[in-house]
């Protein structure tokens, strides 16, 4: 595949919930929309791309990829890109099952705090979106996969790994009545190893093999860097009736590298209908409102259990411990020992909030009034945290970090939290640009804004009756003046102004969008000599780069 690609490679118009475009022959179409239509980033992401696969062994990635704000934009445009850029159904269907921002008011809320981005469903999802939350294009070298791949193959923690996996698989074959044999053994784990070839499954297809949940381990340790899944708990028919459960949701730790080896802000990522999205914040948001602390925190508890998120594969029993079926049990993970692990590697802190904002989210909907139940259910569990509350969550002051309960994975302190700061790279406000760019011209043909006033179009209908026939009333019409309803604002009373003759602050506002001077306002060239890159308003218009090294002077 060329590396000339750009950023999100496409969103393909009204495509399945899981992205798998498979066309009739079998091969997988890459999605058709999106920032890849701004041509000026190809060479920027081919760039970027290159860079990366010469690495040979990738240093710990420290960028998180946030969106710009889109709320800056009027409705119909802001709606466009969010179509654009955002797995709908993914976002839909995990919010109303309150696995998503349901601590912020979900799709009922202004302050929605997570978005998934639309990725390719070739096979090998795992791998984009974890590239498209670092660094804001698709893994379409297979940098990140053969990266994976060779960690399962001969990388230095391959042992510990298989260890990790056979004991969390052992618990799971003994609840199903399962028991493996030896050969067994290694025949699944060398079909997991298989699993992440970055040979495509065969010739006629250019899809590849779906992952499982010990690919993202492996995945964290080739990252150096936390993984967090946010995925629903149970498989469900069209009727609503469970009929398994969904492994994946939960915390991923590169536990066989040192905590101080590691990047500390995690990567997030939603799985759903057997696909799986990154999970990004929007730039520069800030949830706390104090300049000193930009971010947006994100809890680390099950809604429904008000327990924190487990940590998946956290068992190694080392290389020396006896498979037998009698000695599983001596190395249970407590909630408590979750916690720790967790607190190890992520910067972590406890957010005192109350149900006040449950009492808004059980004004709306039936789905969100089942989220309200569920934070209610977790508050309950902070004791008398419950009668101090601020509006809002996104009022919530910080707690001084301190040792979690030893009863339960939770804290009399607050709700355990991590801290979400976005790092963008510095290519991506050009790339950012580039596609709004880009968008806002393919927005305006879709919508097909005429500037050519309100001549009445005779004739336009496929009607005989009034077009063909009569050929004196066409001419009668024709040399009427054109009206212009907008400027006679009486015509309509829901509008009504009455003595208000001039053209209303909306009318301006989208007649400057349809002809892109507004857009072009909102992203200028960065202000810093030499800066080759573009700055934004919110960054008084230097880049994220420069903006960085600025406020760290």
């Amino acid at each position: 595949m060329s590396g000339a690609l750009s950023m999100y490679d496409g969103l393909e118009k009204g495509t399945t919930s899981n992205n798998s475009l498979e066309s009739g022959s079998g091969a997988t179409k890459k999605l058709a929309r999106g920032i890849s239509r701004a041509t000026e980033n190809a060479a920027i992401v081919s760039y970027a791309r290159s860079q990366l696969a010469t690495l040979g062994s990738l240093d710990t990635p420290e960028f998180t990829f946030s969106l710009p704000d889109l709320s800056v934009y009027p409705d119909s445009f802001r709606q466009f890109l969010e179509k654009d850029l955002i797995e709908g159904g993914c976002l839909a269907s995990l919010e109303a099952a309150g696995r998503l921002n349901w601590w912020c008011g979900g799709k009922n809320g202004s302050n929605r705090v997570l978005w998934p981005l639309a990725t390719s469903g070739d096979g090998n999802c795992l791998l984009h979106a974890a590239s498209l939350g670092m660094w804001g294009f698709h893994d379409r070298l297979l940098t990140l996969r053969e990266a994976l791949h060779n960690t399962l193959t001969k990388g230095e923690y391959r042992h510990a790994l298989f260890r990790r996996w056979k004991w969390r698989q052992m618990g799971l074959n003994a609840a199903a009545g399962l028991s493996y044999t030896e050969a067994e053994w290694t025949s699944e784990w060398q079909s997991i190893v298989d699993m992440a070839s970055p040979i495509v499954r065969n010739q006629t297809a250019t899809s590849y093999q779906s992952l499982e949940e010990v690919h993202v381990l492996a995945l964290a340790h080739v990252l150096r860097r936390p993984i967090i899944v946010i995925a629903e708990t149970m498989l469900k028919d069209a009727e609503g009736v469970a009929l398994a459960p969904i492994p994946f949701g939960g915390v991923y730790l590169p536990l066989e590298v040192p905590s101080s080896n590691c990047h500390r802000t995690p990567l997030l990522l939603a799985y759903h209908s057997a696909h799986f999205s990154p999970l990004v914040t929007v730039h520069g948001q800030n949830d706390l409102g104090d300049d000193n602390n930009e971010g947006v925190s994100i809890p680390l508890v099950d809604p429904d259990t008000g327990q924190v998120l487990p940590v998946l594969f956290a068992v190694d029993p080392g290389p020396d411990w006896d498979w037998s079926e009698g000695s599983r049990d001596l190395l249970p993970c407590e909630p408590s020992t979750m916690e720790i692990l967790i607190r190890e590697y992520l910067d972590c802190e406890y957010v005192n909030f109350t149900p006040d904002e449950i009492d808004r989210l059980s004004d709306t909907d039936g789905s969100l009034s089942k989220t309200a139940k569920q934070l209610l259910g977790v508050a309950k569990q902070f004791g008398s945290i419950g009668k101090s509350m601020s509006k809002k969550f996104w009022s919530m002051t910080k707690r001084p970090k301190s040792p979690p309960s030893a009863s339960s994975g939770n804290s009399t302190e607050g709700l355990l939290c991590i801290r979400m700061k976005s790092r963008r790279h510095q290519y991506v406000d050009q790339m950012l640009q580039n596609y709004l760019e880009c968008a806002h011209a393919r927005y305006l043909q879709d919508h097909q804004i005429d500037d050519t006033g309100c001549e009445m179009n005779y004739g336009a209908g496929k009607s005989k009756f009034y077009a063909a026939s009569d050929h004196g009333s066409h001419a009668s019409v024709s040399k009427l003046l054109p009206t212009h309803p907008n400027k006679d604002r009486t015509l309509y009373l829901s509008r009504s102004t009455f003595y208000n003759d001039h053209t209303s602050p909306d009318k301006a506002d989208r007649d400057s969008w349809n002809n892109g001077s507004n857009l072009r306002g909102m992203v200028k060239e960065c202000r810093s000599e030499h800066c080759q890159f573009f700055g934004s308003p919110e960054n008084e218009y230097y880049c994220s780069q420069c903006w960085a090294n600025r406020r760290y002077r």
